[in-house]
């Protein structure tokens, strides 16, 4: 039979368990309702980006009035977002589950309106192997915002034997900002690579107000990588009234192989062949300088003479009544 005190135990440890299990604070929304709020401050914000542009029409009131709408749509104001915001960025992977959930709801809604998916589903099944290659091997979400600690991120990934001389690369991915700032902002990333004979190749872009991200390098030299990398950034701005978040999802590096240079010919081969053909080059060249006498004089001329031989003069004889050719008459 078994001991009551230990039922009494198997039964309470789970209820341990769960009573340990840390919770959240008052002030910050739970990760369903953050979902929630985050996907309508993308919709409101999309809506001023894509109104037509007219004179006399303030657009920062615009998108003021509207996240102001957003907030009083779920009952929370600026601070208890800002405050989960803050929670919610200091713990990478919940943040991460929570806006992979988001941009998944966005694309859904895209295609169901019938909006082009864009570039990047050229490169959406290719694998880490073939001549063009995904080889992106970090994370899949990055979030920067424009307070201390928290404006800057940093990747790598090492080049292993995969890697050929002469691959090009290109570094994508989907911009995402919640932004109660007015006027343009500055988010920088920027391209490095690394090569084994220690040359560096780099792009950097300020791509704050851009959704479709690419930055490119072609390899200069045939030189083979070593390592890639990338930098994130924003400045800081400690004022609460210009915050600014970006969030950085759906990465992925391209590498593209160049085709191989086929073996050259033999020396020997060459050299004969192009003996050969600069010889033929300079007899066509003589053949064509040369002028009409010359080439009628190159031409095979007969110079066979025909000799025709002469009898031997013979003296008239005495009594002939032929007349003597007269002797020419010698100079005195």
């Amino acid at each position: 039979m078994i001991n009551r005190r230990y039922l009494f135990l198997l039964v309470l440890q789970p209820l341990l368990l769960l009573g340990c299990k840390p919770s959240l604070p008052d002030d910050v929304m739970s990760e369903r309702k953050m979902e929630r709020v985050l996907y309508d401050f993308h919709i409101a914000q999309g809506m001023t980006e894509h109104v037509p542009r007219s004179e006399g029409q303030d657009y920062e009131s615009m998108r003021y009035e509207l996240q102001q709408a957003v907030f009083r749509k779920h009952g929370i104001t600026q601070e208890e977002f800002d405050r989960s915001m803050t929670y919610y960025l200091s713990d990478m992977d919940k943040m991460n589950s929570i806006y992979k959930n988001v941009s998944e709801r966005l694309e859904r809604d895209a295609e169901a309106l019938g909006v082009a998916a864009g570039p990047r589903d050229v490169y959406a099944s290719l694998t880490a192997d073939g001549d063009t290659a995904n080889v992106w091997a970090d994370r899949l979400f990055f979030a920067v915002r424009n307070s201390r600690l928290s404006n800057f991120q940093l990747w790598s990934i090492p080049c292993d034997s995969t890697w050929q001389a002469g691959d090009d690369l290109l570094w994508r991915f989907e911009l995402k900002q919640i932004s109660n700032a007015y006027g343009p902002g500055e988010f920088f990333v920027d391209l490095v690579v690394t090569y084994t004979n220690d040359s560096v190749s780099s792009q950097l872009q300020n791509v704050a107000n851009r959704e479709d991200v690419e930055l490119r390098i072609n390899n200069p030299a045939n030189w083979t990588p070593r390592t890639v990398s990338g930098h994130l950034y924003t400045p800081i701005l400690n004022d609460p009234k210009q915050s600014r978040i970006y969030f950085l999802h759906s990465p992925a590096l391209i590498r593209f192989h160049k085709p191989q240079v086929p073996d050259a010919a033999p020396a020997d081969s060459l050299q004969n062949d192009s003996v050969e053909q600069a010889s033929e080059a300079v007899d066509t060249t003589e053949s064509q300088r040369l002028t009409p006498e010359q080439l009628r004089d190159r031409q095979p001329v007969d110079r066979t003479i025909d000799v025709v031989k002469q009898k031997p003069y013979q003296a008239p004889r005495r009594g002939s009544t032929k007349k003597r050719f007269a002797q020419p008459r010698r100079m005195k």
